[in-house]
């Protein structure tokens, strides 16, 4: 009898530890499902961006692609540094003191796009068990461009997967098309084509602004949720149907930002377009 107490005793154990690996397997294929569909949207909507962006930039189009977010772990900053520069496939290391604070690099080509893509991460201790992890890559040449919503995808997954609690943003920026005075304008223009310094601008920039703004629109379905304008500079934020990755402000899903500024160096209007929002300088 106690044999057989015995031999049931175990029978239980084994299938509890069965249960709990079926169940501990679950959950990892469920979270590593939503990584990757989450990594798989961002490159569906940097795709989208590059295709708006082919009506509004000329020349070349430089695109940054960040991930970035907390990650919870205990390891040392260099260990947790060095973890994540292994999956990212970056050699070159280093640590730097910003602002009294330690922070962990790693830089160097992008994996499978040497020469065309640029990828660094930055770690900052946040406090114990805490850091901040930002990932930036930006293309080097044309094919990088092309290139970078497929790398930007497996980059992010790869820290999605280390538990990294990362959000993604892009930006595209380069010199504005040229616009058809006679096409594409408002019936009403305000007449701010010289600047405050007294330049003179090519066309006023709320009536270039409009007309990219028609193009933007030809390819995406967008809806204004907030504006700022001065003499030189434009800038709109939109909720959008087509790109599913958002951001809230003031109560609103945001998932596109876009601005004109009339760069005075050069004098031509410069375009930058961002997703959800825009986070590098314009």
């Amino acid at each position: 009898m106690k044999n057989r107490w015995g031999i049931l005793t175990i029978a239980i154990v084994i299938g509890v530890i069965i249960i709990r690996s079926l169940n501990t397997a679950g959950i990892t294929a469920n979270a590593d499902a939503a990584y990757a569909a989450e990594a798989a949207s961002s490159r569906a909507q940097l795709g989208k961006l590059l295709a708006a962006s082919e009506g509004l930039l000329q020349g070349s189009r430089q695109a940054t692609v960040k991930w970035q977010g907390e990650w919870r772990t205990m390891l040392s900053l260099e260990v947790a540094g060095g973890r994540l520069a292994d999956r990212l496939g970056l050699a070159d290391r280093y640590t730097e003191k910003v602002h009294g604070n330690q922070v962990f690099y790693a830089e160097g080509a992008a994996v499978g796009a040497e020469d065309a893509i640029h990828s660094k991460l930055a770690l900052t201790l946040q406090e114990e068990g805490s850091y901040y992890v930002v990932l930036r890559l930006e293309n080097s040449t044309d094919e990088g461009l092309q290139r970078l919503p497929e790398v930007g995808e497996s980059s992010g997954e790869a820290l999605l997967r280390e538990g990294v609690d990362a959000k993604w943003n892009a930006a595209l920026q380069g010199e504005a098309m040229e616009v058809d005075s006679a096409q594409g304008l408002p019936d009403f223009v305000p007449d701010d084509s010289v600047g405050p310094g007294g330049e003179v601008q090519a066309m006023p920039v709320q009536a270039v602004f409009t007309a990219l703004e028609s193009r933007v629109k030809e390819q995406l379905k967008l809806r204004a949720v907030e504006s700022f304008a001065d003499e030189r500079t434009v800038s709109r934020s939109y909720a959008a149907e087509d790109l599913p990755l958002k951001v809230q402000s003031a109560g609103q899903e945001i998932s596109l930002q876009f601005a004109l500024h009339w760069n005075t160096e050069l004098d031509h209007y410069d375009v930058s377009i961002g997703s959800p929002l825009l986070t590098v300088e314009y």
